[in-house]
Order: C-alpha cells, then sequence, then structure tokens
C-alpha cells in the first residue's frame, strides 16, 4: 500500500515538473503566453488553402451541372438538388426512418456505388451516421421522391474520402428514391 501511495505523489510531482518546464521558452526560461496573432498568422495559410479548395469543388459542380444541362437548386450548406419526382405525403422530419436507393458518381462520370449491388441505405433522418447531404436531402423530400444530388466533398465523404472508392475532397453526384 505505501508503495502504491508513494508512487502516485511521486508521479504527481513529475507530472508537475514536466508542465512547469514545458511552458517556459527554453532561450529565456520565460513563460510562453498563447499569442493570438501568431496563432492567426499561423493559421492564415491553412485557411486560404482551404478557400481556395471550396472555390474549386464548387467550380467543379458547377461544370458537372452545366454538362448534364440539369436544372437545380443550391442549398444554404453548398448541396446542389434536382427534385424529379415530389413523391406524395409529407416531407420526412427528424427522426423519420428513411430507406433510399440511389447510384453514386464521381463527377468524371464513373459509377462508385449502387444500391443494387451495394445494398439500399437505411437510416434515422438527422440522427444517424450517414453523409450529411442525405439528412439534408431528406428533410426536403417524401416517400416515393426521386432527386438528383451534387455534393461537395465536406457533405459527403470529407478530406479522408471512403478509404475504399472515393478519394478525399472529391464532391460526388448521386441519385436517390425513396422507399
Amino acid at each position: 500500500m505505501r508503495t502504491s501511495v508513494s508512487h502516485i505523489i511521486l508521479s504527481a510531482i513529475l507530472l508537475c515538473v514536466i508542465l512547469a518546464t514545458g511552458c517556459r521558452d527554453r532561450s529565456t526560461g520565460e513563460v510562453v503566453t498563447n499569442n493570438k496573432k501568431a496563432a492567426e498568422d499561423r493559421e492564415a495559410p491553412y485557411i486560404e488553402g482551404n478557400k481556395k479548395i471550396l472555390h474549386w469543388e464548387d467550380e467543379e459542380m458547377s461544370l458537372f451541372i452545366k454538362r448534364y444541362r440539369w436544372d437545380m437548386q443550391r442549398t444554404g450548406t453548398g448541396m446542389y438538388i434536382q427534385i424529379l419526382d415530389p413523391g406524395q405525403g409529407d416531407t420526412f422530419q427528424e427522426g423519420d426512418n428513411i430507406t433510399l436507393k440511389y447510384k453514386t458518381f464521381l463527377l468524371s462520370g464513373e459509377m462508385v456505388y449502387d444500391s443494387e449491388h451495394d445494398g439500399v441505405k437505411n437510416f434515422t433522418v438527422a440522427r444517424s451516421e450517414e453523409l450529411e447531404a442525405l439528412h439534408e436531402a431528406a428533410l426536403m423530400l417524401r416517400p416515393g421522391a426521386r432527386a438528383r444530388l451534387v455534393i461537395p466533398s465536406y457533405l459527403a465523404y470529407g478530406v479522408s474520402g471512403d478509404g475504399n472508392r472515393i478519394n478525399g475532397r472529391l464532391p460526388i453526384a448521386m441519385t436517390v428514391e425513396v422507399q
């Protein structure tokens, strides 16, 4: 028992020494303070890089939509949607269960996923792990609806991609049909 108490005390002292010395500028011995301006200067190139990527994605999505002459509406999040068949009944709400048939395409036109081969998507609107864009689209759809979506990467598979067929930072297109 004494050994474990002494180990705890010794560990606590060692942790305090590490924390105390870790926050000091090694050259002057002064405590380093968080400089907001310095942090903003370090972050600026990343922010500018992300803005360029978002601009590039938006241009790529616009060209894709023009190429196919789709009449789409842009949502506040940056997703594009075209409702081909409005379906019937009330639009889905948070917490509703939904089943989607789908086809997923890269903007190059290559189909990467299809519910016929990969199975339908079953999820709870706004309460399950599914693409953010599908939750957003579900709130605009009714049972039986069919729609086209063009989705920026940040609402699809993000920076890392899906680890399988879709690389990171790639916008995608989908056709969906609510069951």
